[in-house]
């Protein structure tokens, strides 16, 4: 039996909307290929190793949680950006994104991601919500549904975006065509909760990306049905 060595970060601290049926969602995937799943969660104030795992996940959490992560996670930064740059592959969602960015704010002031990307966090104060319906990058012959809830948006340059956006938000404060960043292997995109579990295209690619194999054989149908149904709620857009 093969198996994958998925690490799961704050999964107590960064986690609002069901975000760690992300987790759940690789690993039933991973099943139907022969795979076990091995998880280990690490907490806050618990020293973090990336070296050696499969894939990396971090959910979305409120703002003064994201505020406590922060000083933590930098605390790792060279052994998470070595990760990056390895391959190692990374799924983070909603405000988690700021980790790996430059300054964003909080509701005590301000602090600062691994600045790995060049973006940067900033607080509105207004809650703004909304549905996304995009193509990725990695294959622009599908659409994509996601959801987002947030008080703040990304400034600066993002080179490397996941999605073109068809509909709704994108990063900034505006609608600007692009949303979600994809690196080497890190996939990081606003659009809370089971994003994996809406999206079987985007399933998929991670899983692909994990293990290497050919993941189109994969029985998501139920996902597919669920995904068609929820998209032509937003007629044909192209």
């Amino acid at each position: 039996m093969k198996e994958l060595k998925i690490l799961h970060l704050y999964s107590d601290l960064l986690d609002l909307y069901g975000d760690y049926t992300n987790v759940t969602a690789v690993r039933r995937a991973a099943a139907q290929l022969g795979y076990e799943s091995a998880v280990t969660e690490v907490q806050l104030g618990e020293p973090i190793d990336p070296a050696g795992y499969d894939f990396i996940y971090i959910g979305h959490g409120k703002a003064r949680n994201l505020a406590a992560a922060a000083p933590h996670f930098r605390q790792y930064a060279d052994a998470i950006t070595a990760a990056v740059e390895n391959g190692t592959v990374f799924l983070v969602t909603g405000n988690a994104r700021f980790l790996f960015g430059g300054s964003f704010q909080t509701p005590d002031g301000e602090e600062t991601g691994i600045g790995l990307f060049p973006y940067h966090g900033t607080e509105t104060g207004k809650v703004f919500t909304g549905d996304v319906v995009s193509r990725p990058v990695f294959d622009e012959s599908v659409r994509c549904y996601g959801f987002v809830n947030r008080t703040s948006h990304l400034t600066g340059e993002n080179p490397y975006p996941l999605f073109k956006v068809l509909r709704g938000p994108g990063d900034g404060e505006t609608p600007n065509g692009t949303e979600g960043t994809l690196y080497r292997n890190f996939f990081g995109t606003w659009q809370m909760g089971p994003v994996l579990v809406r999206n079987p295209a985007l399933l998929r690619e991670v899983l692909h990306r994990i293990t290497g194999e050919d993941c189109s054989g994969l029985d998501l149908s139920l996902q597919e049905r669920a995904l068609e149904i929820t998209l032509a709620e937003f007629g044909d857009l192209q």
